[in-house]
């Protein structure tokens, strides 16, 4: 056997005290190489993402010591000498010591590089929220949006129209002033707009990053290859059921990431869904004009004669009624499938949810937008998951390109939606991604 073929699953995990200069700097921090396991879950969907490790008691660390050292007890033999700018030479000591329950406390930085045979990938970066000692040492993260919890967000109104995602966190408003935070690059060019911000109680920042989400507007953090620094940014996006082309989100210059079945796939239960256009209905939801949320169903019409005047292509059903207060103040149009209040049993179809971009818009408005978001979906949708081996070290809202030769109609660009990486003595290092949105199909293969 050649040893040199052989890939060495390794881990670099340092966790210290943070820098209220810098977060990214770790002060003080300790070292550590084995770990028994390393959970972390991250979605776009989901401003906080999160980690879990576990370590066996009696783990090895190691740390530095500066100045004189006391070495009884420990690991003391590695010696170094820095020079500082000033001129001064400090000594610097290598020690080591095993976790124990007082090697940890909440509010501690955390860094997480995972990999193979010394190339290690930054793969998270956050604070300590919570720790426990059992039969093993428990400690669970939340990533560096942890601050905006933190941070007190200022109180502002916007305009009714008009509002976009670059006021809101930039100089306009300053929601993100003194969090250290900036919005990404590639979100600025999208200029998202969204309905009025009024922000008039005490939510924290990541109160209102995080209730964006109901409009379908996802907030999350991502790395920004135009930052100067290594902090990650404020990342926006809309999904594929809230834009009637194509999603709108930070891609990487990288990407797509190509996955071919045979070589890159641990496992897989993603399945093919071929969906009968007669059995499908498609729910919108839009904000209308009083700042309330409505809604409209629209279905194939079974009796539709494209021959006969007059007949309709497709039915609304299960509309949400608007009030006659609400249509005199907004002028708001309820839509026709919602002069009765008896519902229709949509349970034998496939309902698919889409959300308007636009705010402020009645009925007819949406129900135009939502039939011709009907017209455009992907009858062949995906359903599952596929796990990887952690080759790539991917992030949540990245583009993967799957090429599967046994069975071609999983091909096509995808929208990872949400990674589950795993890392440990039972799983190895694998990633599991759920991606339900086809961006776009690609060629057939060739079979090697």
């Amino acid at each position: 056997m050649d040893i040199s073929n052989l890939d060495v699953l390794c881990c670099r995990i340092r966790i210290g005290d943070p820098d209220p200069s810098n977060p990214m700097v770790i002060q003080n921090p300790i070292e550590i190489n084995e770990v028994h396991e390393i959970e972390i879950c991250e979605s776009y969907k989901e401003l906080i993402s999160t980690a879990k490790l576990k370590f066996p008691k009696g783990t090895v660390y190691q740390s530095t010591i500066i100045g004189t050292i006391t070495a009884e007890g420990k690991d003391a033999t590695r010696i170094t000498t820095e020079v500082m700018q000033d001129g001064i030479i400090i000594e610097k000591r290598k020690t080591q010591n095993v976790i124990e329950e007082s090697t940890f406390k909440t509010g501690q930085r955390i860094n997480i590089k995972l990999g193979y045979n010394g190339y290690l990938k930054n793969m998270f970066d956050g604070y300590i929220t919570t720790y426990n000692s059992g039969s093993m040492v428990e400690i669970e993260c939340e990533n560096m949006a942890y601050k905006l919890k933190l941070k007190q967000a200022p109180k502002f109104e916007t305009p009714v129209s008009g509002t976009n995602v670059n006021d809101i966190l930039g100089e306009k408003y300053n929601l993100l002033k003194d969090t250290g935070f900036k919005i990404h690059g590639e979100t600025k060019k999208f200029n998202i707009q969204i309905g009025k911000v009024k922000i008039t109680d005490n939510f924290t920042v990541a109160d209102i990053l995080s209730e964006w989400s109901k409009f379908k507007v996802f907030c999350f953090l991502k790395y920004d290859a135009d930052s100067p620094d290594d902090m990650p940014a404020i990342a926006i996006g809309r999904p594929y059921s809230s834009s009637k082309s194509q999603p709108v989100f930070p891609t990487d210059i990288s990407g797509p990431f190509q996955i071919y079945y045979d070589y890159h796939v641990a496992s897989s239960d993603l399945k093919v869904v071929k969906v009968d256009p007669k059995f499908l209905a498609v729910t919108g939801k839009a904000l209308g004009s009083d700042e309330k949320f409505f809604e409209v169903t629209i279905r194939l019409n079974p009796e539709y004669d494209p021959q006969k005047a007059g007949s309709n292509e497709f039915q609304v059903v299960n509309a949400t009624q608007v009030s006659k207060k609400s249509h005199k103040l907004t002028g708001n149009t309820t839509a026709k499938g919602a002069n009765t209040k008896t519902k229709v049993d949509l349970s034998t179809y496939t309902v698919v949810p889409y959300m308007s971009p636009n705010m402020k818009i009645n009925s007819d408005k949406l129900v135009e937008e939502t039939i011709e978001y009907f017209r455009n979906y992907n009858l062949n949708g995906i359903t599952g998951s596929v796990t990887l081996f952690g080759d790539f070290g991917l992030n949540t809202a990245v583009q993967v390109e799957l090429i599967d030769y046994r069975n071609p109609s999983k091909n096509g660009v995808y929208l990872v939606e949400e990674v589950t990486t795993t890392f440990g003595v039972n799983s190895g290092y694998r990633q599991k991604l759920t991606i339900p949105h086809k961006i776009k199909n690609v060629k057939t293969y060739d079979s090697k």
